[in-house]
């Protein structure tokens, strides 16, 4: 059942997708590891057209080159779904983030404290200190659902949120600025029949994210992250 495309039955498949991955993050990009990623089971754990997808996987383009760009983006089959092929999602929009600067330098690293990285330019990451050794990232994109059969399109909305359970930002800031790379997981929801990304979760909101998320790993986040644009 799983291998007859959906669209064959819908135009497009609407509601909130919940999917979970694991990510490489590093000065010039967001590599999804493997560029797959799960999609949450049971079937109540998504909503609308989604819950048929419940428990099977997608994949995930690479988001790079050049660092700290925001801003309009085309990258076509941004995301796939190996239950639904007739479905894809085109990557348009990778939002910049909104905590601002004022807060990356500030010491020493405390619970509350936000900072959206800008040199050399307007970083898509939202940072927030949990406590003084733990911090969460997010980012929010906009993007088009495609369908294959029918050639109809739905707007489609996606905020990602990766947890960092041993390290404040500025740690992190400083590890990646000094060209490592690390590896945390993630959670993403994607959200159709809308133009806009839903709000960037507030603290506490990312603190109930993190307690729910299984299987954490510690990641260093980068001072920036990069898009993937049509040159490359």
């Amino acid at each position: 059942m799983l291998g007859v495309p959906l669209g064959a039955s819908a135009n497009t498949i609407t509601g909130v997708l919940n999917v979970t991955g694991t990510v490489e993050i590093s000065d010039g990009s967001i590599a999804f590891a493997g560029n797959e990623f799960s999609i949450n089971s049971p079937a109540s754990s998504q909503q609308g057209g989604f819950a048929a997808l419940a428990g099977t996987t997608g994949t995930i383009d690479n988001i790079t080159n050049p660092p700290d760009a925001t801003g309009p983006l085309d990258v076509p089959d941004f995301i796939t779904f190996a239950a639904a092929p007739n479905i894809t999602i085109t990557l348009s929009y990778l939002e910049p983030g909104v905590d601002g600067a004022a807060g990356c330098s500030s010491v020493p690293a405390a619970a509350g404290q936000i900072c959206t990285p800008d040199v050399p330019a307007q970083s898509p990451l939202d940072l927030t200190n949990l406590s003084g050794t733990s911090s969460v990232a997010s980012f929010a994109i906009l993007g088009t659902e495609l369908d294959s059969i029918t050639g109809d399109s739905v707007p489609i909305s996606g905020v990602f949120t990766i947890p960092l359970s041993s390290e404040s930002f500025q740690g992190l800031l400083s590890t990646i600025g000094g060209g490592g790379t690390v590896t945390s997981s993630f959670a993403a929801q994607f959200t159709t029949d809308t133009s806009s990304p839903p709000p960037v979760p507030e603290p506490g909101t990312l603190s109930m994210l993190v307690i729910g998320m299984m299987g954490l790993v510690g990641l260093k986040l980068p001072r920036s992250v990069a898009r993937k644009s049509t040159a490359s």
